[in-house]
């Protein structure tokens, strides 16, 4: 009988029952693939397996599943794994900010635990470095999501394929209606990221709800049980490239990005994104933010015959 420690953390929250949730298996040596796969499937939500790194320069190595189905990268589950860790002391953050190398399927990243003074923990996760590729036709979002052409321009600025690690169709939004409007073309959404191979897409606007942030946004990724997901880090980190990129905030050496999302789906979520600026091109992406563990317990279970051989 296997006896598998876990955590449930609110990621990009700063009390229980808002953000994303998460689940963290902080010591996931013993467990294999299947298992992995099964845990994820039986929590029916993103979950992260902490393993010892097997690159030199890291630290320690996340591993992400959903459902069936591994991912490269989560941000909202990296930004859960380390509240988690920080919570259970594997690593303590400090005044100054911790440094800690992780190792993905997208790279090792780096990641800074902060102690706040109210006794949290501040996650700043590095994302990959952003590729902004082609122009999506406006006519064609627009049709996905059944509005006129000129509510996804932003001052002359259309969608576009950006990714932090993840392909997304960026979309600058001028009608805040749209953000706050139930997305009933989910099957067109979805055609839409079939057809161009993005994994999701990404509406933000500069109306927001709070005065705090800069950009209210949603994310997009429509399949059988839900359209959309309460907070994305490689989201805004992409749509934090585009608005530096294209001018929609000022633009600097470094540029500070608050974004806010899941508003619409009753968990909201506040997250600062930085966008770093080297010889004019935007080269470096950092989301931050702050979880809250919400679940404590574990799984048990009897270990799987090929994964107890593997162990």
């Amino acid at each position: 009988m296997a006896v598998i420690p876990l955590h449930i953390v609110d990621a990009f929250a700063d009390q229980p029952f808002a953000g994303n949730p998460a689940a963290i298996v902080p010591n996931a040596a013993v467990l294999g693939d299947e298992e992995m796969m099964r845990i994820s499937e039986e929590l029916g939500m993103e979950v992260g397996f902490v393993l010892p790194p097997e690159e030199r320069d890291a630290d320690l190595r996340l591993r992400f599943f959903v459902e069936s189905r591994e991912d490269t990268l989560s941000g909202h589950v990296m930004l859960a794994a380390f509240t988690s860790l920080a919570e259970r002391g594997i690593f303590r953050p400090t005044v100054e900010g911790r440094l800690v190398h992780v190792e993905t399927l997208a790279g090792v990243l780096e990641t800074r635990l902060a102690a706040t003074r109210d006794g949290r923990t501040h996650v700043t996760c590095e994302m990959p470095n952003p590729r902004f590729g082609e122009p999506v036709p406006a006519d064609e979002v627009a049709h996905a999501l059944e509005v006129s052409t000129d509510t996804v321009r932003l001052s002359g600025h259309g969608p576009q394929r950006v990714s932090c690690g993840f392909d997304h169709i960026v979309v600058p939004v001028s009608d805040r209606e749209l953000m706050r409007s139930v997305i009933r073309s989910r099957d067109r959404v979805k055609d839409l990221l079939d057809e161009r191979g993005a994994a999701g897409m990404t509406l933000f606007c500069p109306e927001t709800l709070r005065d705090e942030a800069t950009f209210q946004c949603r994310f997009l990724q429509p399949d059988e049980r839900r359209c959309e997901d309460i907070a994305s880090g490689t989201c805004m980190a992409a749509l934090a490239a585009y608005a530096v990129e294209h001018g929609l905030v000022s633009r600097s050496e470094h540029v500070r990005i608050v974004t806010e999302q899941g508003a619409m789906l009753g968990r909201p979520t506040l997250a600062t994104v930085d966008v770093r600026v080297l010889s004019d091109q935007v080269h470096r992406v950092e989301v931050a933010g702050t979880g809250a563990v919400v679940m404590r317990g574990s799984f048990q279970f009897q270990r799987l015959a090929s994964a107890a051989a593997q162990a």
